[in-house]
């Protein structure tokens, strides 16, 4: 919140989402991955040494069990940075809310102060009278040092 009130405060903004951190780049890398793996296999390219067909079902159905798991997590992480982002303009809307009151109350007592100035103009603040004082400037003497090939 800002320590000042000599302006109206910004609405905030809504965002559709928070920004990605390291685990979720790195479970969508890996669901990536997974899905290249999976077309590797489908397309039975040499990438892997398959020899029987129990072992390439095997695989198959493996790298589709955990690709299908992890694009469900890339999706659930998805959705908890979107309430997350939600909750988030939430708080910042209150807290906007509660500033804006507060700007308004000032803004008018400052509106109300300089109306009943601009009604009395008669009335005005006597300056403060200033001492007159004398101030001793002490210089220190400069040192006279010679160049180098003086000496």
């Amino acid at each position: 919140m800002p320590k000042t009130f000599d302006r109206a405060p910004e609405l905030p903004k809504v965002r559709r989402r928070i920004g990605r951190d390291t685990t979720e780049v790195m479970i969508t890398f890996l669901a990536l991955l997974g899905t290249a793996g999976i077309v590797a296999v489908l397309l039975r390219l040499s990438v892997f040494d398959i020899s029987s067909q129990e072992e390439y079902d095997q695989t198959k159905y493996f790298l589709m069990a955990s690709t299908v798991v992890l694009w469900l997590v890339v999706v659930r992480l998805e959705l908890t940075a979107k309430r997350k982002a939600e909750q988030l303009y939430d708080t910042q809307m209150k807290e906007y809310e509660i500033m804006r009151t507060k700007w308004l109350e000032i803004a008018s007592k400052k509106l109300e102060r300089d109306a009943q100035n601009s009604m009395n103009p008669n009335v005005m603040i006597p300056p403060k009278p200033v001492s007159n004082q004398m101030v001793e400037i002490k210089s220190e003497p400069e040192v006279v040092t010679g160049s180098d090939e003086e000496n």
